[in-house]
C-alpha cells in the first residue's frame, strides 16, 4: 500500500466534504449561545462557563483546566471558539484507538505524526491534546498555507478519514438493543424509519431490538441498520448516529417476561433494569433466546434467522472479543501467574514498507517471554481456526517465540512452533479452563524450555 497516495486521497476527501463539518449558526442564535449549546450537548445540561475568562490563551487555559477538570472535549471547544487559529476542537471519542493507529501508520510520510507516541489523548489528557493540536496545525499549515479555518477540514480528516481507516467491522451480522422513551418513536411510527444514537461497530444489515422504557417497558419492534454509522463530533451521547428501518412490529415482550426467563434474567441489561442503556450489543445466545420468544407470537419474522453458535465451551455468550478477553483470558493469565502486555505493537516489513501489527496478549514471566495469545470473538469451524492460526503463527515467528495460543469462547488451542512448522499441543474447552490451568501452565513453560 502506497501510504503517500493514501494520505493524499484522504486529504482530497477532507477538502471535498469539510462543509459537512462546518458550524453554521442560525441567524437568530448568538455565537456565544451556540458555544453554550455545544458544551451542554457534549457535557450535560448543567455545564456553564466561568463568569469571566482571561483574554490571553495561557491564563484562559489555566482557568478552564480548573473549571472543567482537564476535560479535553470541553476545554478544546472553548479554546477553539476564542482562538480558532491556535486551537482545534477535539472530541475525545471511541474512535481514538483507530485515529492513533492511523497516526502511527502514516508517521513515515508525515513527520509531525512521529511526535504522537501516545496511544490516545484520553478524556483528561490535556497535555497530550496540546501535542496533538500542534502536530495537526503544523501539518495542515504545511499542506494548506492559505487555509483560514482549518477546523472543519481537520475534523473530517480525523474522524471520517483516519477514524475509518482502521475501523474493523465484523464479517457477520451483529445484534443490538436500543432503549428510549415513547415520544422518540413518533418518527418510527409514522414512516418505519428512525435515526438514533449508534455504535462505531455497527454495519448495514445488523438487527436491532427496540425497548420502550415508558409507558410499556417492553421490547416492541425489530429494526435493521440501513447505513453505516456517521460520527458527529458535536453530537450527543457518543456522537455516532445510525439510520434504522423497522423490520417488524412484535407483540410486546415485557420487562417482567424478560426477568422471569431463566436465560434472559441473567443478561446484564436485564439485571440493571435497562438503567443507562442507550445502544448496547446483544450476545448471540441472548439474540437466539429473544428470537425464540418472538417467533411464538409473531410468525412472520421477515427473514430473521438464529445466530450461528456451537455447543463448544462458551460459544455465543460474549458481545465482543474485548469482553471475552476481560472475562476469560485476563483471569486465566492471572491464575497461571503470568505477566502480560495487552495490544503490544509488533513491527514487520513488507518490501520497502514498514507496518505495525498488534498482538492481543504478549505473555511473559520474570525469566522472559513465554508465548502470545491470538484471540477471536468466535471460531465456529476449521476455516475460522486456520485463519487465527496463521495470524498467531506470523506474530510468533516475528518475535521468535516457541509457541502461540489461539483462544475464543469456543476453546483454547496451544501450538508449538519450530522454524515455520506448527503442531497442536493441546486443545481445551473454555468450560474446562479452571480445572486445566495447571496443564496449560506446564505445557507453555515446557515449550519454552524445549
Amino acid at each position: 500500500m502506497n501510504k503517500e497516495l493514501l494520505l493524499q486521497w484522504m486529504l482530497r476527501d477532507a477538502e471535498e466534504n469539510e462543509h459537512l463539518y462546518e458550524i453554521v449558526p442560525e441567524a437568530e442564535v448568538e455565537p456565544y449561545e451556540l458555544l453554550l449549546e455545544d458544551l451542554r450537548s457534549l457535557g450535560g445540561d448543567k455545564i456553564a462557563l466561568p463568569s469571566s475568562l482571561p483574554s490571553t490563551p495561557g491564563r484562559m487555559i489555566s482557568r478552564l483546566r480548573s473549571k472543567f477538570k482537564d476535560n479535553v472535549t470541553l476545554i478544546s471547544r472553548v479554546l477553539n471558539f476564542y482562538f480558532p487559529d491556535r486551537f482545534l476542537f477535539y472530541r475525545v471519542s471511541k474512535l481514538e484507538e483507530e485515529i492513533f493507529e492511523a497516526f502511527d501508520f502514516l508517521s513515515v510520510v508525515v513527520p509531525e505524526f512521529e511526535r504522537l507516541r501516545f496511544p490516545r489523548v484520553g478524556r483528561k489528557g490535556f497535555d497530550r491534546y496540546l501535542s496533538l493540536n500542534d502536530a495537526l496545525l503544523q501539518f495542515f499549515k504545511r499542506e494548506y498555507p492559505d487555509l483560514k479555518d482549518p477546523q472543519p477540514r481537520i475534523a473530517w480528516f480525523l474522524y471520517r478519514g483516519l477514524g475509518e481507516l482502521f475501523l474493523e467491522k465484523s464479517g457477520y451480522t451483529r445484534y443490538w438493543i436500543m432503549a428510549t422513551r415513547e415520544e422518540f418513536f413518533e418518527s418510527l411510527d409514522s414512516d418505519d424509519h428512525l435515526t438514533w444514537s449508534g455504535r462505531k461497530e455497527m454495519k448495514a444489515g445488523d438487527n436491532v431490538f427496540m425497548y420502550r422504557t415508558a409507558p410499556t417497558s417492553a421490547i416492541t419492534d425489530v429494526l435493521e441498520v440501513t447505513y453505516e454509522p456517521v460520527f458527529d463530533p458535536w453530537g450527543e451521547w457518543d456522537g455516532f448516529w445510525v439510520d434504522l428501518e423497522r423490520i417488524s412490529r412484535i407483540d410486546s415482550i415485557s420487562f417482567s417476561e424478560l426477568s422471569n426467563d431463566p436465560m434472559l434474567a441473567d443478561w446484564g441489561i436485564v439485571r440493571k433494569r435497562f438503567n443507562g442503556v442507550i445502544t448496547e450489543p446483544v450476545p448471540q445466545t441472548i439474540y437466539n433466546s429473544l428470537l425464540n420468544r418472538i417467533s411464538t407470537r409473531t410468525p412472520d419474522l421477515h427473514g430473521l434467522v438464529p445466530a450461528r453458535v456451537t455447543d463448544a465451551g462458551m460459544s455465543g455468550r460474549f458481545v465482543s472479543e474485548a469482553e471475552f478477553e476481560d472475562e476469560v483470558i485476563v483471569p486465566l493469565l492471572k491464575s497461571l501467574r503470568f505477566e502480560y502486555e495487552r495490544q503490544r505493537r509488533c513491527p514487520f516489513q513488507l518490501g520497502s514498507q514498514r507496518y505495525f501489527g498488534r498482538i492481543d496478549f504478549f505473555v511473559k514471566d520474570e525469566q522472559g517471554p513465554i508465548t502470545l495469545f491470538e484471540n477471536k470473538h468466535r471460531i465456529l469451524d476449521d476455516e475460522d481456526l486456520q485463519k487465527a492460526v496463521e495470524q498467531g503463527k506470523s506474530y510468533a515467528l516475528m518475535l521468535g517465540l516457541p509457541s502461540f495460543v489461539v483462544a475464543s469462547p469456543e476453546g483454547l488451542w496451544i501450538y508449538s512452533l519450530s522454524r515455520n512448522r506448527t503442531r497442536l499441543e493441546k486443545h481445551i474447552s473454555t468450560d474446562d479452563l479452571k480445572t486445566e490451568d495447571g496443564q496449560i501452565r506446564s505445557t507453555l513453560l515446557n515449550l519454552r524450555a524445549s
